[in-house]
C-alpha cells in the first residue's frame, strides 16, 4: 500500500453539517476502495491566494491516506464533479506524516497552559537584543 496526502478546498458558505457530510462521503469512498484514512485535519476557512470560481475564501480539509492507485483516481473523479469543491490535490508520500501540521490552529496543538520552548527562547533573544541596543545608545 502507498501513502497519500490529499487536500481539498470547499466553498466557504457551507455549514459545518455540509462539510461533515462531504468528509463522510470522502471517507466512504476511501473505505470502498480498500484504503484507510490515517489522519484528518480541518484547517478552517482561509483566504485563497487568488480567486477561484469568484470566491476569495475557502474551507480547507487535509487527509493522510493509505491505499492503492485506483483509490486516488476514484477520489479525484468524485472531487472533480462535486460542486462544493473549489480545488483539490493529492500527492504520493514515502511515509505518513506524524504530528499536527503548521496549519492546525495554534490552540489545538498543545495542552492548555503549556508554552512552547521556542517561544521562550525567542523572547529571551529579543530581550537581549533590546538591552544591547539600549546600551549602545
Amino acid at each position: 500500500m502507498a501513502f497519500y496526502e490529499s487536500i481539498y478546498i470547499l466553498r466557504p458558505d457551507l455549514s459545518t453539517e455540509q462539510v461533515e457530510q462531504i468528509n463522510k462521503r470522502v471517507a466512504d469512498i476511501i473505505a470502498a476502495q480498500g484504503g484507510k484514512i490515517l489522519e484528518t485535519e480541518l484547517w478552517g476557512r482561509r483566504q485563497l491566494a487568488y480567486p477561484v470560481k469568484k470566491t476569495s475564501k475557502g474551507f480547507y480539509v487535509f487527509h493522510a491516506v493509505e491505499g492503492g492507485g485506483p483509490l486516488v483516481a476514484t477520489l479525484e473523479s468524485w472531487l472533480k464533479i462535486n460542486e462544493d469543491v473549489l480545488k483539490y490535490q493529492t500527492i504520493s508520500v514515502r511515509k505518513p506524516k506524524t504530528g499536527p501540521s503548521p496549519l492546525v490552529p495554534f490552540e489545538d496543538k498543545r495542552p492548555e497552559g503549556e508554552v512552547p520552548e521556542r517561544l521562550l527562547e525567542n523572547e529571551e533573544e529579543e530581550a537581549a537584543a533590546a538591552i544591547n541596543a539600549f546600551e549602545a545608545v
